[in-house]
């Protein structure tokens, strides 16, 4: 065997090997997101997957088009908000529910914002705009 032709077996044992050892390539992760703007309304243009949205006050429900295993959701910057000190946002996911909402008997999501003095008051302070991200 030639020198090339030996780095040739080498590499090919190789590849044989760390091939079979591969993982499966990951199935297609289903995500939605939503920018919700100071005002409590949805940015469409910001926002993919979200069948309903329903609350104000800074407590909101979301039906999405699937049930997410995860959430994670962040403050965002409005100039027009009227609310823009220190705050919070929570989220969560079914089976944890944090609060009910009328228009949406079984919600897929969960947020809820406010100042920093109201956390867990029994009330929310509205106009915090937010980004929230929901994958499965």
């Amino acid at each position: 065997m030639t020198p090339t032709t030996a780095t040739a077996v080498v590499i090919a044992v190789l590849t044989a090997t760390t091939a079979g050892n591969a993982y499966a390539a990951p199935t297609r992760i289903e995500t939605a997101y939503a920018h919700i703007l100071g005002n409590g309304t949805i940015d469409i243009a910001r926002s993919k997957g979200v069948v309903a949205i329903s609350g104000g006050n800074g407590l909101y429900c979301f039906k999405l088009r699937f049930t997410p295993r995860n959430a994670v959701a962040t403050l965002a910057d409005d100039p027009a908000a009227p609310d823009q000190g220190l705050g919070f946002v929570k989220v969560s996911v079914p089976p944890i529910t944090a609060f009910t909402c009328p228009t949406i008997k079984e919600p897929d999501g969960f947020v809820e914002t406010g100042s920093v003095t109201g956390v867990n008051a029994g009330e929310s302070a509205g106009g915090y705009p937010f980004y929230v991200y929901w994958s499965k």
